[in-house]
């Protein structure tokens, strides 16, 4: 009919118009896949180069020889003051000296991650800030705990996170500190120490069952170490440096010294071999939190070590070295 005549072009115009249509979704929708993708990927690069700013600096804590008052006035600058803001412009303008990258050269540019074929990813930048509880511009540290701010940045994008570290030590002796550590007056608090210490300890004994692990030269004057011994012990005759955690009985078998710090922590026996004697610069710390089939006990066993053939001199900057192998430790982790 007359009537019908250029229909099927109509309808073709049509099909070809919803195909264009569908055509152009497709293709816009394949685009802000592409586009979120690539965000994406940007976002977790710069989070891990941020993180891999935190990771750095928490070895440059760790290995500083520098209070963290010292470094935190280092990180005011020459006009002491402190900025409190995460804007990476304001940042780099300001005389703030930044923990990372640590030389002025590299200030403008950031430290550089690089990827296993030499090409640059991106760069990172982190600042040394107090924590709350001290006030985040004060540049006097109480406590042992500090603020990283740490920048990741690839191209014009930007990550931001701030980490607050703690640093892990064993606490103030009793008689020595005005206010005992709570940790050390409980089972739990005790057994959680362990726990800490043994997860960064330079060596963990476990002797056989029924066995006792020796233990005489142990450490030097600049490698002061971290031993664990899950079972009994005996010392001597030797010199140690660090920090010496031990979960059974201890006997002193010969002439033994110790520069830093010695746990019984766990059975809390040590006994001392006629005619040896032992002189520890440092401290000594004995608790009976298990009981001699090794379960844990409810509360807080009593103790009679035997400290007589003993000097003890108490050495606060030997226990500061033992304490240096342990690293500052992430306690709250905020990102931006």
């Amino acid at each position: 009919m007359k009537s019908d005549r250029g229909i099927a072009l109509i309808l073709a115009l049509l099909v070809l118009s919803f195909l264009t249509v569908i055509g152009c979704a497709l293709l816009t929708t394949a685009a802000i896949d592409l586009w979120i993708s690539e965000n994406y990927k940007s976002s977790t690069q710069n989070l891990y180069l941020a993180e891999a700013g935190i990771d750095q600096a928490r070895e440059i804590l760790r290995t500083s020889s520098s209070t963290p008052t010292a470094l935190l006035g280092a990180a005011a600058g020459p006009n002491r003051k402190m900025q409190t803001q995460a804007d990476l412009a304001t940042l780099l303008t300001s005389d703030d000296q930044p923990l990372l990258p640590g030389s002025a050269s590299l200030r403008s540019s950031g430290q550089s991650l690089i990827d296993s074929s030499g090409r640059t990813v991106g760069h990172f930048y982190v600042w040394l800030r107090n924590d709350s509880a001290d006030g985040i511009s004060n540049t006097t540290d109480t406590n042992n705990v500090l603020r990283l701010l740490s920048i990741g940045q690839i191209g014009s994008t930007k990550k931001v996170i701030e980490v607050v570290v703690q640093k892990g030590k064993f606490p103030a002796l009793p008689g020595v500190d005005i206010q005992t550590d709570q940790r050390l007056t409980t089972v739990t608090g005790l057994e959680s120490l362990v726990a800490s210490i043994t997860k960064n300890a330079n060596d963990v004994f476990t002797p056989v069952s029924g066995g006792t692990q020796t233990i005489t030269n142990y450490g030097n004057p600049v490698n002061y170490r971290v031993a664990v011994i899950n079972g009994d012990v005996a010392l001597g005759p030797g010199t140690g440096y660090g920090i010496l955690l031990a979960r059974g009985t201890v006997a002193v078998v010969g002439n033994f010294t110790w520069n830093g710090l010695i746990l019984i922590i766990g059975k809390g026996m040590l006994t001392w071999n006629t005619g040896t004697t032992g002189l520890v610069h440092g401290g000594v710390f004995v608790a009976q939190t298990l009981a001699p089939d090794g379960s844990r006990l409810a509360s807080l066993g009593h103790i009679t070590p035997d400290l007589s053939p003993a000097t003890i001199v108490y050495d606060a900057a030997a226990i500061k070295t033992a304490n240096q192998t342990f690293p500052y430790s992430p306690i709250a982790i905020i990102e931006r």
